[in-house]
């Protein structure tokens, strides 16, 4: 097995892996969502386009950012910002138009897209901050554009457990999947 085939093989098993993991912890935060709140899971989830076949649509993303890190490695801050917003505006449209015909789930892809973008220009425990507050938002926005105010005391609680069960570890994988797939090829090659 050469390199790349073990550094494609690898992200594969890192987007599957992320996708579950954001599947269960989708679980976890639709069930806190139904107990503390009194609020529909479904309602939620299908408002950003997950309700469905999320392990596919979420290993989707977690692939093409993951990838796109992968050959932006070493590259100028700006460059990969370019770069990451222009594959976060195809990915969002072929979301929209081409794989899913999902406006919310297009959105979503779209907001996290941008939030890896940002959060991988910075470096170190500043990466895992800014996915934190990042992912914050990213919840606050999705869930505002469904026609939620957040100024509703669920809305906003909702948006929080969202932003933290959900959005922040999504953002916080993305950018670090790049140096976690390295260190394993860097093992299996010993």
């Amino acid at each position: 097995m050469t390199k790349t085939e073990k550094t494609v093989a690898l992200y594969v098993a890192a987007s599957i892996a992320g996708a579950i993991a954001l599947a269960l912890l989708q679980a976890v935060a639709g069930g806190v969502l139904a107990r503390a709140l009194d609020l529909s899971e479904e309602s939620v989830w299908r408002g950003l386009g997950v309700a469905r076949f999320a392990l596919f649509k979420l290993g989707l993303f977690f692939a093409v950012f993951g990838v796109l890190w992968f050959v932006l490695r070493g590259e100028s801050v700006s460059r990969r910002v370019g770069v990451g917003l222009l594959a976060t505006a195809v990915l969002g449209w072929i979301a929209k138009e081409l794989v899913f015909e999902d406006r919310a789930l297009a959105a979503l892809y779209v907001l996290l897209g941008l939030a890896a973008t940002l959060a991988s220009a910075f470096e170190e425990w500043r990466r895992w901050a800014a996915a934190g507050v990042l992912g914050l938002v990213v919840a606050a926005t999705a869930l505002a554009s469904q026609g939620d105010s957040l100024v509703e005391g669920r809305n906003f609680f909702a948006a929080i457990v969202v932003g933290v069960l959900f959005c922040a570890p999504a953002i916080a994988w993305v950018t670090a999947t790049g140096e976690a797939v390295e260190r394993a090829g860097t093992a299996l090659d010993r």
